[in-house]
């Protein structure tokens, strides 16, 4: 079997970026599973820019602010003029790009596990795990939206996430909380190495963390955040858990084999989130793909527009990260507190982009100078 492009993986990156190439090239498609978005392993809080509107229907409600719980016990309450985010029906949305991918002309193989990728020099072999038979597809290029345990990362000697967080979330009716707020909490015994969350999505709540370098699973912790009063009477209706790879290498691009979305550990290292790189990413990934194909590019190119578009956010994202890692549960308390000051809470309720968090840091610093005393060293980088 023969093709242009392959792409491997049918989530919103591997979607978007076979949807986009097949309107002037052949496109095959290969997906693990038999149904797009399964299993589900995101808590599906995006900004609008992360959903077409093709796939607007997938939206289950709007959210207009968010409270930040310390260890210590002070909530930290920002609201915005409007809705900042949507949370959307991961399932719904996977299916929707998926389909679109395929209307579009992309040729798809569901239940197809990629096994190895061969990168020859003028073309690329990849051995595919399909209908029982071990089978093998030939392309120009091959693209890998396959997910935080990327094959194709690994077969084309790619970096690996600097740090690969673990979570699970759960799916609860009758929870007491704001239906318009998203609930943060922070804690080394609650959710080490990141944080926990709850998020309103239609009739259902998601209740969820990840967690770094911990001492339990994530599961030990989603026990004891299950204890707190907003959730003691609710009723669970399903679990999921998954892994998210953040902090990038420089390239996600060697010889015919191209990395997006997860593969290309493009999550966002303060949220964990990754629908809106994802689909960004995958755009890029096709402009570059495309230029290439026709003989009118580099690969290479991607790297330079994904950099421009939120690389650039992502490294000083991940910086900011290590501030946080080194915080005791006291000096997040004492953070938080300076946030919620006036001039600061103003600036992230009118200034707040959860796409571009870390774009807003230097003006954070010069309205509250006190948080250079959590980590001089790199938040004068950020500066």
């Amino acid at each position: 079997m023969r093709s242009e492009a392959l792409v491997v993986g049918g989530g919103p990156a591997g979607s978007t970026v076979a949807r986009l190439l097949a309107k002037d090239h052949d496109v095959m498609m290969a997906e693990e599973h038999s149904s797009p978005g399964e299993p589900m392993h995101c808590a599906g809080l995006v900004t609008r820019r992360g959903v077409p509107k093709f796939a607007e229907h997938s939206i289950l409600g709007l959210v207009r602010g968010v409270r930040f719980h310390s260890p210590l016990g002070y909530v930290l309450s920002l609201e915005a003029r409007g809705s900042r985010a949507c949370v959307i029906d991961r399932r719904q949305f996977d299916s929707i790009l998926f389909h679109k991918a395929v209307d579009a002309g992309a040729s798809p193989l569901v239940n197809a596990q990629a096994r190895a990728v061969h990168d020859l020099g003028n073309v690329t072999r990849t051995d595919i795990r399909f209908e029982g038979q071990l089978r093998q597809l030939t392309a120009g290029i091959v693209v890998g939206a396959d997910g935080h345990r990327s094959v194709c990362r690994r077969c084309a000697r790619l970096p690996a996430p600097k740090h690969m967080l673990s979570g699970i979330q759960v799916d609860l009716k009758e929870v007491d909380i704001d239906p318009e707020y998203v609930e943060v909490y922070f804690g080394r015994s609650v959710a080490p190495g990141f944080f926990a969350w709850a998020i309103p999505a239609g009739d259902r709540t998601r209740v969820g963390l990840c967690t770094w370098d911990a001492a339990n699973p994530p599961a030990v912790y989603l026990k004891k955040l299950l204890t707190r009063r907003e959730f003691a009477r609710s009723k669970k209706v399903s679990t999921a858990a998954g892994r998210v790879p953040i902090g990038p290498g420089r390239s996600a691009v060697s010889g015919r084999i191209v990395l997006v979305g997860d593969a290309a550990c493009h999550a966002k290292p303060l949220s964990g989130g990754g629908v809106y790189t994802a689909v960004r990413g995958g755009e890029l990934c096709a402009e570059a793909s495309s230029a290439f194909l026709k003989g009118q590019g580099t690969l290479e190119s991607y790297d330079r527009l994904c950099r421009d578009e939120f690389g650039r956010e992502l490294s000083r994202a991940f910086r900011v990260r290590k501030v946080f890692l080194n915080l005791t549960d006291k000096k997040l308390d004492k953070a938080l507190r300076i946030f919620g000051e006036p001039k600061v809470k103003k600036l992230l309720e009118e200034k707040g982009d959860i796409d571009y968090p870390a774009s807003l840091a230097s003006a954070v610093l010069k309205v509250a100078p006190r948080l250079a005393q959590f980590s001089p060293q790199i938040i004068e980088s950020l500066l």
